[in-house]
């Protein structure tokens, strides 16, 4: 008797594949990853004039020079000052929409009002960027607003079509205001001779990377010895007898005032004169924390100002009280912004509703009953398909391999994508493709609806199947390459959020489904990319074999690594 055959182990190769689908996502992050560390270290990217005109209709130049917070002056044809603009890239860069960061350019007047807003460039989808750009309504809600109050705004109506778009363009903007603003008034930083008057011992200064009115102050040993809060741009709006005063507030290392010093004014002089030689009044707020300056009370307080320059010494205790606020809010908005906060809605919970649905059905006897799998097929192209637009592509795979999982405001997708990915490779499951993908569903629910079906030549099938792999290679190319294409076009799972889909997603979203009335799952077996990675991942019986798609998928990974060498 002969011996039993040994059923090959499928393990090995099985590992092997998902070994290959890894280091082509590592290397998309990898060359995306150094593109955006080498824009970092470049600085912000270069502000076009257009961009600012549109903001600024009068604006002739913009400075070359930086402010602190990375803003720039707009200027007129006469050299005057219009206001200034910024943007939220590079700061933001790690938020995502649907698929990549939008930078946003943020206008201001000289009163500290943004006067308009506008998307100078984005890596998410371009019909979500244009739907935003048409809604009026999103970009001007953050008009006339100030920069305090900008940085706390929270409840903004994110824009129907482009919910994750519009939610990663308000937290950028949230971001982008939690450091602080730049004073026009007062533009010039904290010198290490103003330093030394409130710390003898003053070798260096250092502004705080959050807060741009905070300096922190170090010794010859590069040791810590305090910190200096300035009242510009807080107290910029605070007139005096006949201007704004900057005023330094020297804080120990363990928050309490220590000194202050009146810098720069537009105040009478002699009136400054007074105040800073009146070491009385300078003294009354030795001793108190940040928190006591904030919420003094100079009547409580009993702070009558100096004498003969009453108007001026008492509007610089206002703007200290002023900038100590403002400091506590700019902390707080800063804190929630690194922190930013898990937003998941109702439309999240549904997808993981039908998620977990799909995976019962598709793994258990729920799948047997076909009134049960006809409900839940109509249930797939209403819900998940028309309402939320939650489908799996190869725009949103890149996208995502570039930038990370935005699971904070995608959670129902990201859940979705989970189970896509995890369940095939450790169950012999293709869920997603079979049990939760909308346009799949569509196609099943056209199967054999026609009487006359189209038998296709085996050569042309042949021909036909190589389309998804072609695909799949040109999605590669265009990921580490970085060429400025949008992977929308290739595929029609767009075209399910029909109030922003263009063209080419609705084109081939129809003619496949017309085709599948004739060929059945015409675009599953001869168009699909992101069925052909499913499929190539997931568990078989035929696991343990070498097939020609393992071939193919040697020769990508090995594509992917020339491209993310030579580029």
């Amino acid at each position: 008797m002969k011996p039993p055959k040994s059923r090959a182990r499928p393990w090995g190769l099985h590992l092997m594949r998902v070994t290959l689908f890894a280091v082509i996502i590592v290397l998309i992050h990898s060359q995306h990853a150094q593109r955006q560390a080498d824009r970092q270290y470049q600085g912000s990217p270069s502000i076009n004039l257009a961009n600012v005109q549109s903001i600024f209709p009068r604006a002739a130049s913009i400075s070359k020079k930086a402010l602190a917070n990375g803003g720039h002056e707009v200027l007129d044809a006469d050299g005057d000052v219009l206001g200034l603009v910024l943007q939220t890239s590079p700061k933001s860069d790690h938020l995502i929409g649907f698929s990549g960061p939008t930078n946003t350019l943020i206008g201001f007047s000289l009163d500290n009002q943004i006067v308009g807003l506008d998307i100078v460039s984005s890596g998410d989808t371009r019909e979500h960027v244009e739907q935003i750009r048409l809604d009026e309504r999103f970009l001007n809600s953050f008009v006339g607003k100030s920069w305090e109050q900008a940085q706390i705004l929270s409840d903004i109506d994110a824009v129907s079509g482009a919910t994750l778009t519009s939610l990663a363009i308000q937290e950028s903007i949230l971001l982008r205001f939690s450091g602080g603003r730049t004073s026009l008034r007062f533009p010039d930083p904290l010198q290490i001779n103003e330093a030394r008057r409130l710390f003898e011992a003053a070798d260096s200064v250092e502004q705080d990377p959050a807060h741009h009115a905070l300096w922190h102050v170090k010794d010859g040993a590069g040791t810590k010895i305090g910190s200096v809060l300035c009242t510009s741009p807080a107290a910029d709006n605070l007139i005096g007898y006949q201007g704004p005063t900057e005023t330094w507030i020297g804080f120990q290392p363990s928050g309490i005032v220590s000194g202050i010093v009146l810098g720069r004014s537009y105040d009478n002089a002699q009136y400054v004169n007074y105040v800073r030689d009146d070491k009385y009044f300078l003294s009354l707020f030795d001793g108190l924390s940040l928190q006591e300056l904030a919420e003094l009370d100079p009547v409580e307080a009993e702070i009558d100002g100096v004498s003969g320059a009453t108007m001026t010494s008492m509007t610089v205790t206002l703007g200290m009280i002023q900038a100590a606020k403002e400091f506590r809010v700019s902390s707080k908005a800063a804190s929630s912004a690194q922190s930013l906060a898990v937003n998941w809605g109702l439309s999240d919970l549904g997808t993981a509703m039908v998620v977990i649905a799909g995976i019962a059905i598709a793994l258990t006897r729920l799948r047997v009953p076909r009134y049960l799998r006809l409900a839940f097929q109509l249930l797939l192209i209403g819900y998940l398909g028309l309402i939320n637009g939650d489908l799996i592509s190869q725009a949103m795979i890149v996208g995502w391999a570039q930038n990370g999982v935005p699971w904070r405001n995608a959670g129902g997708l990201a859940l979705l994508t989970l189970a896509a990915f995890l369940v095939p490779i450790t169950t012999k499951r293709n869920v997603y493709c079979t049990h939760l993908c909308p346009h799949g569903a569509a196609q099943q629910l056209l199967k054999r609806r026609v009487r006359w079906q189209l038998a296709l030549p085996r050569w042309l099938s042949s021909f036909l199947k190589m389309v998804p792999a072609l695909l799949l290679a040109w999605c590669v190319v265009v990921a580490i390459v970085s060429l400025p294409m949008s992977l929308v076009d290739i595929e029609p799972f767009n075209a399910w959020v029909f109030r922003v889909a263009g063209w080419a997603s609705i084109t081939i979203a129809i003619i496949g489904l017309v085709a599948s009335l004739f060929v059945p799952m015409a675009y599953c077996r001869y168009g699909c990319p992101t069925g052909l990675t499913l499929g190539f991942l997931r568990l078989s019986a035929r696991s343990g074999q070498w097939s020609h798609r393992d071939g193919f998928a040697v020769a990508l990974a090995v594509l992917a690594v020339i491209l993310w060498v030579v580029t």
